[in-house]
């Protein structure tokens, strides 16, 4: 499955499935040191109302959003999940493995009890199973114009090994592409 992005910073865009309903959105407002991402998810609309007001009918097929998590990015210190009710330490909950282009990859146990490893590649995140598999859960995909190769959006792709955890892998990478992006930024 793929979840496409509707600007370049997935800090701060929409995430549509391939039939173009938003399914997530991130919202990262400019910050002077601590900057958060809001995570959002789509919550199915209930039957509209029959109403004579038009206003309310446009209202109903506007799409409602609850709240899924937020990843306080600390310059100073560890940064700040908050997800599933729980509130962790990015230090607690990503252990350092490795060297990428831009730092250590993080790895982490996530809900289904398995380890995972996200891999600081020079252009875009990867999310492998972290055992002698490296099976590949999720990758971003930068937009490709079609110069070179098959134009194509810019997306997250998950693989069915992910499809169960579609929402840990969103936040994680919320997290680690905020990483890999200013570290990029830092070596031009």
């Amino acid at each position: 499955m793929h979840l496409y992005l509707s600007t370049p910073s997935p800090l701060n865009a929409t995430f549509t499935n391939e039939d173009g309903q938003v399914m997530y959105k991130v919202d990262t407002p400019m910050a002077v040191g601590t900057r958060t991402s809001t995570i959002s998810c789509v919550v199915p609309n209930d039957i509209p109302q029959q109403q004579s007001d038009s206003s309310a009918a446009e209202e109903s097929m506007k799409d409602r959003f609850a709240h899924l998590a937020q990843v306080e990015h600390n310059v100073v210190g560890s940064s700040v999940l908050r997800f599933g009710g729980k509130e962790i330490l990015t230090k607690e909950y990503f252990r350092k493995e490795g060297w990428g282009a831009y730092g250590r990859h993080r790895v982490f146990t996530a809900s289904d009890g398995r380890e995972y490893k996200w891999l600081l590649q020079t252009f875009t995140p990867k999310l492998i199973v972290n055992d002698e598999s490296k099976g590949v859960v999720a990758k971003f995909h930068r937009r490709n114009l079609g110069i070179i190769g098959k134009p194509r959006p810019r997306s997250l792709e998950i693989f069915p090994a992910g499809e169960h955890m579609v929402q840990e892998i969103l936040v994680t990478f919320v997290y680690v592409e905020k990483i890999r992006k200013d570290r990029e930024n830092a070596a031009r």
